[in-house]
């Protein structure tokens, strides 16, 4: 199973904090990540190809997270059936979404691409 590799997963937590600093509730802090990632890198895939592969990661984070059977994916990144999950759960789906991105388009320009949307965002260095 394609697991999000530690910089992916330190990236969306550190998004994740941020959001939440900013006033995010628990149950909005994916769906809001997702909504800024779909406008900034709805511009270069296009909307289709974004919600394409979101479903993807939905498929891929429901392995680890059963209690997202019933969440779907609807046309411009939007999550339904979410709200009802904890956050870690909702966060894997932003991971697994990620981790889709490194691998078709290699880490540094997926990363690359990603963090352009938080600038301001800090992430931890992995721990040794």
């Amino acid at each position: 199973m394609i697991e999000p590799r530690p910089a992916v997963t330190r990236f969306v937590e550190a998004v994740a904090r941020a959001e939440l600093a900013r006033g995010a509730t628990d149950a909005g802090v994916a769906q809001g990540i997702l909504e800024q990632l779909h406008r900034e890198l709805g511009k270069l895939i296009g909307s289709l190809a974004f919600d394409v592969l979101l479903g993807r990661a939905l498929v891929l984070a429901r392995r680890a997270h059963p209690a997202l059977a019933t969440v779907t994916v609807e046309p411009a990144a939007k999550l339904v059936g979410v709200d009802g999950a904890r956050r870690e759960e909702s966060l894997a789906i932003v991971a697994h979404f990620i981790e889709l991105l490194v691998v078709l388009i290699g880490e540094d320009l997926a990363m690359r691409l990603v963090e352009d949307a938080w600038p301001t965002v800090e992430v931890e260095e992995e721990k040794r």
